[in-house]
């Protein structure tokens, strides 16, 4: 028996260290120098913070040029992008997550897996220097929560609040305390912040590793700010009063919100190095996928003139896009009439657009305030978002109370159309109508304006129920996930069962608990803030 110990020390000291090695073999960047040589030197909380940028959503990474634009495909496109509507798949070997077949292992677990062995290890390196260097490690945590809010709005509880990067077995957290988390490290964050800005007015950090802000750590409050009013609006269904209580605390903060297109928060192509810009290159270098159905209805119905700066048009000279839960014919990856997003591969990936601060505003004043104010924060979006997009029109495209939005039509296999429009409400704010129908406007404005952030509006439809979202025609888990409803979060990854079997089974207990509509760890859950 003596023997048999020893022998099992052994085989566990040997997959320790095998973890460990796979652990640092892949949190090392083979192109960048360790942190024993950038310690010499201190440029490893540049190195850090570069990193950080980089993996709040999947970016190009210096040596693995497969890792950026295939992870967020996994993580942002075959999720919250086709759950909103934004985006469609047109790969006809695909039968996963855009017909809630949640069975592709890499799919629903890249997000979990990537967050925790990136951007938490990257993390963890500018906690270890928060005396030393507060000001950098408050604007890490901002990224960490920007980053981890969209972890456990995808999957419900998360190991959040003890979190150390390496550890393999972790305890997971019920998302409401998550949630409390979230509010009370923004809070920690714009305060240290903002007094050293009050100190030292005009000085950056940072500088030449900050890829979103470039030192500018104004602009990291607004964002701040803004992050942290959109999660209490998150909330409101769950718990009113700390919804309130957060959405005041953020617009009490002296240095305010995002306000203008110039205060677009994104990660933005380095000075030097290479770049990947994802959806140019899943669109149209791949062409695994097109702009998506419900986007494309709302915006020709409403004949919106940003259409030509967030689209391709077909080769009819017009915009169509391809819904998603429909089977897959190679006509769609070969149609020349179908719209692909319109970018480069050098744009910077957005992580949140001036716009929704307004929108917001709008929603916490239709809650809390007045209906002209939320009318005229509703209408500041709409402006905001024209001038983000460079295009003209908004006083017009207010105005109008007639167009309203459009039916589906699918310009590949006409069985897949919808002649029903989704919504009969009108781009003009409606004087007078109730709260519900204020919000749908709100929502359905904010969601044309955030694109193409579909985590975000696939969340917030989740939320609110707005705006109303294509259903699929196929769903291949109909037992579980509504047709109706839709899907509201993925599965626990498949690793954290054979890995961390016991705080994995203790989590979906948590989610049960917290849930208004318990399936088990399935996407026809829902989550504790989905109360609606």
């Amino acid at each position: 028996m003596k023997k048999t110990y020893i022998v099992l020390i052994a085989a566990l000291a040997i997959a320790a260290v095998s973890c460990t090695k796979d652990f640092a073999d892949r949190n090392t960047n083979k192109e960048q120098a360790t942190y024993e040589m950038l310690s010499y030197d201190n440029l490893s909380t540049g190195s850090a913070f570069s990193q950080m940028t980089r993996n709040v959503l999947p970016t190009y990474q210096a040596g693995e040029e497969e890792y950026g634009s295939s992870n967020y495909q996994v993580i942002e496109d075959l999720a919250g992008n086709i759950f909103a509507g934004y985006t469609g798949a047109i790969n006809s070997g695909w039968v996963y997550n855009n017909q809630y077949d949640v069975t592709a292992g890499g799919w629903y677990r890249a997000m979990f897996r990537d967050v925790y062995v990136r951007l938490v290890a990257a993390w963890n390196q500018l906690d270890a220097w928060r005396e030393s260097q507060p000001q950098v490690a408050a604007m890490g945590d901002i990224m960490k929560v920007a980053a981890m809010h969209r972890v456990t709005d995808t999957y419900g509880p998360i190991p959040y609040i003890n979190l150390r990067a390496g550890e393999l077995h972790q305890k997971y957290d019920s998302q409401q305390s998550v949630y409390k988390a979230f509010f009370a490290q923004l809070d920690s964050a714009v305060t240290v912040l903002g007094d050293f800005v009050a100190s030292n007015p005009g000085v950056s950090l940072v500088t030449d590793y900050d890829n979103v802000f470039r030192g500018n750590l104004t602009s990291w409050i607004k964002f701040a700010n803004t992050l942290r009013l959109r999660l209490a609006l998150r909330v409101y269904y769950a718990d009113a009063a700390l919804s309130k209580q957060q959405a005041d605390a953020a617009l009490a903060n002296p240095y305010g919100l995002l306000q203008t297109k110039a205060d677009v928060v994104a990660c933005n192509r380095p000075a030097s190095g290479a770049w990947e810009y994802p959806l140019y290159v899943i669109q149209h270098q791949f062409n695994d996928g097109a702009v998506g159905a419900t986007i494309e209805a709302y915006m020709n119905g409403y004949a919106d003139p940003r259409l030509g700066s967030y689209f391709t048009a077909g080769s009819d000279g017009l915009y169509h896009g391809v819904r998603n839960g429909i089977s897959i014919t190679d006509g769609y990856k070969n149609s020349t009439l179908l719209s692909k997003v319109n970018c480069t591969n050098n744009d910077p990936l957005v992580w949140m657009q001036a716009a929704e601060a307004w929108f917001l505003r709008s929603e916490y004043e239709l809650r809390w305030g007045s209906e002209s104010a939320a009318k005229d924060y509703y209408e500041q979006g709409v402006r905001v978002s024209f001038d983000a997009a460079g295009a003209t029109g908004a006083d017009a495209y207010l105005a109008n109370s007639t167009l309203t939005p459009g039916a589906y039509t699918d310009v590949v296999v006409a069985s897949n159309s919808q002649a029903s429009p989704l919504s009969d409400i009108p781009v003009k704010w409606i004087d007078g109508a109730s709260l519900e129908k204020h919000l749908e406007q709100i929502i359905t404005q904010k969601y044309i304006a955030i694109f193409p952030c579909g985590q975000e509006a696939w969340s917030e439809f989740r939320r609110t129920g707005y705006p109303k979202v294509l259903p699929v025609i196929v769903n291949r888990n109909a037992g579980l996930i509504s047709t109706d409803l839709q899907i509201r979060r993925l599965n626990y990854p498949d690793t954290e069962y054979s890995t961390n079997k016991e705080a994995v089974e203790e989590a979906v207990t948590i989610l049960l608990s917290e849930t208004s509509d318990g399936k088990g760890d399935n996407g026809g859950t829902r989550l504790w803030w989905d109360k609606k």
